[in-house]
Protein backbone atom coordinates (compact mmCIF):
# COMPACT_ATOMS: atom_id res chain seq x y z
CA UNK A 1 0.00 0.00 0.00
CA UNK A 2 1.46 3.32 -1.07
CA UNK A 3 0.30 6.44 0.71
CA UNK A 4 1.18 9.91 -0.56
CA UNK A 5 -0.07 12.52 1.92
CA UNK A 6 -0.66 16.13 0.84
CA UNK A 7 2.40 18.39 0.83
CA UNK A 8 3.05 20.95 3.54
CA UNK A 9 1.17 20.90 6.79
CA UNK A 10 1.51 22.50 10.21
CA UNK A 11 4.52 22.08 12.48
CA UNK A 12 5.43 18.57 13.57
CA UNK A 13 3.47 17.26 16.52
CA UNK A 14 0.14 18.98 15.66
CA UNK A 15 -2.67 16.81 16.95
CA UNK A 16 -5.39 17.72 14.48
CA UNK A 17 -5.53 15.94 11.17
CA UNK A 18 -4.62 17.92 8.08
CA UNK A 19 -7.62 18.76 5.84
CA UNK A 20 -8.45 16.03 3.39
CA UNK A 21 -10.29 16.24 0.10
CA UNK A 22 -13.24 13.80 -0.23
CA UNK A 23 -11.49 11.83 -2.96
CA UNK A 24 -8.43 11.39 -0.74
CA UNK A 25 -10.54 10.00 2.11
CA UNK A 26 -12.11 7.59 -0.35
CA UNK A 27 -8.67 6.55 -1.53
CA UNK A 28 -7.65 5.77 2.06
CA UNK A 29 -10.79 3.65 2.56
CA UNK A 30 -10.20 1.71 -0.65
CA UNK A 31 -6.55 1.18 0.26
CA UNK A 32 -7.43 -0.12 3.72
CA UNK A 33 -10.07 -2.48 2.30
CA UNK A 34 -7.54 -3.76 -0.22
CA UNK A 35 -4.98 -4.42 2.53
CA UNK A 36 -7.54 -6.25 4.68
CA UNK A 37 -8.67 -8.41 1.76
CA UNK A 38 -5.07 -9.16 0.79
CA UNK A 39 -4.22 -10.07 4.37
CA UNK A 40 -7.17 -12.46 4.60
CA UNK A 41 -6.28 -14.11 1.29
CA UNK A 42 -2.64 -14.52 2.30
CA UNK A 43 -3.62 -15.90 5.68
CA UNK A 44 -6.02 -18.43 4.17
CA UNK A 45 -3.48 -19.55 1.57
CA UNK A 46 -0.75 -19.92 4.19
CA UNK A 47 -3.00 -21.98 6.46
CA UNK A 48 -3.83 -24.26 3.52
CA UNK A 49 -0.08 -24.83 3.05
CA UNK A 50 0.45 -25.39 6.77
CA UNK A 51 2.59 -22.24 7.08
CA UNK A 52 2.40 -19.21 9.34
CA UNK A 53 0.50 -16.47 7.47
CA UNK A 54 2.30 -13.27 6.56
CA UNK A 55 1.87 -10.01 4.72
CA UNK A 56 4.19 -7.36 3.32
CA UNK A 57 4.17 -3.78 4.56
CA UNK A 58 4.68 -1.14 1.88
CA UNK A 59 4.22 2.55 2.68
CA UNK A 60 5.66 5.65 1.02
CA UNK A 61 5.02 9.31 1.78
CA UNK A 62 6.35 12.76 0.89
CA UNK A 63 6.59 16.03 2.85
CA UNK A 64 7.07 14.23 6.19
CA UNK A 65 8.76 16.07 9.04
CA UNK A 66 8.41 13.34 11.67
CA UNK A 67 7.67 9.61 11.52
CA UNK A 68 5.74 8.22 14.50
CA UNK A 69 6.16 4.45 14.27
CA UNK A 70 4.72 1.78 16.53
CA UNK A 71 6.58 -1.27 15.29
CA UNK A 72 5.73 -4.95 15.80
CA UNK A 73 8.17 -7.21 17.65
CA UNK A 74 11.11 -8.33 15.56
CA UNK A 75 13.83 -6.49 13.66
CA UNK A 76 13.68 -2.88 12.52
CA UNK A 77 16.33 -1.13 10.45
CA UNK A 78 16.23 2.68 10.20
CA UNK A 79 18.38 4.49 7.66
CA UNK A 80 18.61 8.22 6.95
CA UNK A 81 19.56 9.11 3.39
CA UNK A 82 19.43 12.10 1.06
CA UNK A 83 15.86 11.71 -0.08
CA UNK A 84 12.60 13.60 0.19
CA UNK A 85 10.52 10.49 0.76
CA UNK A 86 9.77 8.19 3.68
CA UNK A 87 9.39 4.49 2.95
CA UNK A 88 8.56 1.56 5.21
CA UNK A 89 8.72 -1.97 3.85
CA UNK A 90 9.17 -5.57 4.88
CA UNK A 91 7.31 -8.72 5.88
CA UNK A 92 5.20 -9.26 8.99
CA UNK A 93 4.21 -12.82 9.92
CA UNK A 94 2.04 -14.19 12.70
CA UNK A 95 0.80 -17.44 14.21
CA UNK A 96 -2.79 -18.42 14.90
CA UNK A 97 -5.90 -17.61 12.93
CA UNK A 98 -6.00 -13.87 13.62
CA UNK A 99 -4.19 -11.48 11.29
CA UNK A 100 -1.77 -8.89 12.55
CA UNK A 101 -3.53 -5.62 13.37
CA UNK A 102 -2.45 -3.00 10.86
CA UNK A 103 -3.46 0.58 11.59
CA UNK A 104 -3.69 2.56 8.37
CA UNK A 105 -1.16 5.34 7.82
CA UNK A 106 -2.35 8.73 9.05
CA UNK A 107 -0.78 12.04 8.07
CA UNK A 108 -1.35 15.06 10.31
CA UNK A 109 0.59 18.31 10.62
CA UNK A 110 3.72 16.96 8.96
CA UNK A 111 3.68 13.80 11.14
CA UNK A 112 3.23 10.39 9.53
CA UNK A 113 1.68 7.98 12.05
CA UNK A 114 2.28 4.26 11.43
CA UNK A 115 1.19 1.51 13.83
CA UNK A 116 1.54 -2.27 13.53
CA UNK A 117 0.43 -4.45 16.43
CA UNK A 118 -0.13 -8.14 17.02
CA UNK A 119 -3.71 -9.35 17.32
CA UNK A 120 -4.78 -10.85 20.64
CA UNK A 121 -3.60 -14.47 21.10
CA UNK A 122 -1.72 -14.29 17.79
CA UNK A 123 2.00 -13.51 18.25
CA UNK A 124 3.57 -11.71 15.32
CA UNK A 125 7.02 -10.62 14.23
CA UNK A 126 8.29 -8.18 11.62
CA UNK A 127 11.42 -7.53 9.63
CA UNK A 128 10.93 -3.93 8.58
CA UNK A 129 13.12 -1.30 6.96
CA UNK A 130 12.39 2.41 7.46
CA UNK A 131 14.12 4.93 5.20
CA UNK A 132 13.78 8.62 6.11
CA UNK A 133 15.23 11.96 4.97
CA UNK A 134 18.32 12.87 6.98
CA UNK A 135 16.71 15.59 9.10
CA UNK A 136 13.38 13.85 9.58
CA UNK A 137 12.43 13.29 13.21
CA UNK A 138 11.67 9.74 14.36
CA UNK A 139 9.43 8.73 17.27
CA UNK A 140 9.77 5.01 17.88
CA UNK A 141 7.75 2.59 20.00
CA UNK A 142 9.03 -1.00 20.12
CA UNK A 143 7.58 -3.81 22.29
CA UNK A 144 10.56 -6.16 21.79
CA UNK A 145 13.25 -7.09 19.30
CA UNK A 146 16.30 -5.54 17.67
CA UNK A 147 16.67 -2.03 16.21
CA UNK A 148 19.56 -0.85 14.03
CA UNK A 149 19.70 2.86 13.11
CA UNK A 150 22.23 4.95 11.22
CA UNK A 151 22.71 8.50 9.99
CA UNK A 152 19.74 10.10 11.74
CA UNK A 153 20.04 13.89 11.99
CA UNK A 154 16.54 14.79 13.21
CA UNK A 155 15.12 14.70 16.74
CA UNK A 156 14.86 11.15 18.07
CA UNK A 157 12.37 9.71 20.59
CA UNK A 158 12.53 6.06 21.69
CA UNK A 159 10.28 4.08 24.00
CA UNK A 160 11.10 0.38 24.08
CA UNK A 161 11.20 -2.69 26.25
CA UNK A 162 13.01 -6.03 25.91
CA UNK A 163 14.95 -4.57 23.01
CA UNK A 164 18.52 -4.21 21.78
CA UNK A 165 19.07 -0.87 20.03
CA UNK A 166 22.22 0.06 18.13
CA UNK A 167 22.50 3.53 16.58
CA UNK A 168 25.55 4.91 14.77
CA UNK A 169 26.51 8.05 12.91
CA UNK A 170 23.94 10.14 14.78
CA UNK A 171 23.75 13.89 14.25
CA UNK A 172 20.44 14.27 16.04
CA UNK A 173 20.08 17.51 18.03
CA UNK A 174 18.16 15.66 20.75
CA UNK A 175 17.48 12.17 22.04
CA UNK A 176 14.72 11.16 24.44
CA UNK A 177 14.97 7.47 25.31
CA UNK A 178 13.09 5.29 27.78
CA UNK A 179 14.36 1.72 27.84
CA UNK A 180 12.88 -1.03 29.98
CA UNK A 181 14.68 -4.39 30.19
CA UNK A 182 16.94 -3.79 27.25
CA UNK A 183 20.12 -2.19 25.95
CA UNK A 184 20.84 1.00 24.03
CA UNK A 185 24.11 1.79 22.28
CA UNK A 186 24.35 5.12 20.45
CA UNK A 187 27.28 6.94 18.85
CA UNK A 188 27.01 10.62 17.94
CA UNK A 189 29.10 12.14 15.16
CA UNK A 190 28.12 15.66 16.24
CA UNK A 191 27.40 16.80 19.81
CA UNK A 192 23.68 16.79 20.68
CA UNK A 193 22.07 19.76 22.40
CA UNK A 194 19.88 17.68 24.71
CA UNK A 195 19.84 14.08 25.93
CA UNK A 196 17.25 12.53 28.23
CA UNK A 197 17.74 8.87 29.14
CA UNK A 198 15.48 6.81 31.42
CA UNK A 199 16.59 3.26 32.21
CA UNK A 200 14.48 0.70 34.04
CA UNK A 201 16.32 -2.59 34.50
CA UNK A 202 18.32 -1.63 31.43
CA UNK A 203 21.75 -0.55 30.25
CA UNK A 204 22.88 2.17 27.85
CA UNK A 205 26.17 3.36 26.40
CA UNK A 206 26.34 6.75 24.69
CA UNK A 207 29.47 7.87 22.87
CA UNK A 208 29.66 11.64 22.45
CA UNK A 209 32.16 13.95 20.73
CA UNK A 210 34.74 15.13 23.24
CA UNK A 211 34.99 18.47 21.42
CA UNK A 212 31.98 19.75 23.42
CA UNK A 213 31.17 20.03 27.12
CA UNK A 214 27.97 18.76 28.70
CA UNK A 215 25.93 19.60 31.80
CA UNK A 216 24.89 16.36 33.50
CA UNK A 217 22.03 15.86 35.96
CA UNK A 218 21.13 12.46 37.34
CA UNK A 219 18.55 10.69 39.49
CA UNK A 220 19.69 7.19 40.43
CA UNK A 221 17.44 4.89 42.46
CA UNK A 222 19.53 1.79 41.86
CA UNK A 223 22.49 1.42 39.54
CA UNK A 224 25.02 3.98 38.37
CA UNK A 225 26.02 6.61 35.85
CA UNK A 226 29.63 6.58 34.66
CA UNK A 227 30.56 9.80 32.87
CA UNK A 228 33.94 10.10 31.16
CA UNK A 229 32.99 13.08 29.00
CA UNK A 230 33.92 16.78 29.32
CA UNK A 231 31.53 18.50 31.74
CA UNK A 232 30.73 22.09 32.67
CA UNK A 233 28.02 23.35 34.99
CA UNK A 234 27.17 26.24 32.64
CA UNK A 235 27.11 24.24 29.41
CA UNK A 236 24.11 24.71 27.11
CA UNK A 237 24.30 21.03 26.15
CA UNK A 238 22.38 19.01 28.73
CA UNK A 239 22.16 15.36 29.70
CA UNK A 240 19.41 14.19 32.09
CA UNK A 241 19.73 10.63 33.39
CA UNK A 242 17.06 8.75 35.35
CA UNK A 243 18.16 5.31 36.48
CA UNK A 244 16.06 2.68 38.22
CA UNK A 245 18.09 -0.52 38.43
CA UNK A 246 20.21 0.35 35.41
CA UNK A 247 23.60 1.37 34.13
CA UNK A 248 24.49 4.35 31.94
CA UNK A 249 27.92 4.98 30.45
CA UNK A 250 28.77 8.30 28.84
CA UNK A 251 31.99 7.92 26.91
CA UNK A 252 34.00 10.12 24.56
CA UNK A 253 33.78 9.16 20.92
Amino acid sequence: MAVTPPPGGAAAGTAADAPRRPWRAGTFVLAVVAVVLLTLVLAAAARDRGQDPSTTVSVSADSVRTVDLQAPPGQLTIIAVRTGQVTLSGPVSWTGRSAVIVTRPRFAGGVLHLAYRCAAHSPCTGRLRLVVPQHCGVALWVPSGHVIASGLAGPLWISARSVDISAAGLRAPSLDAKITSGHLSATFDSPPRRLSVTLISAQATLRLPASATYRLSQQVTSGYVHADIPQASDSARTIAARINSGELELLPR
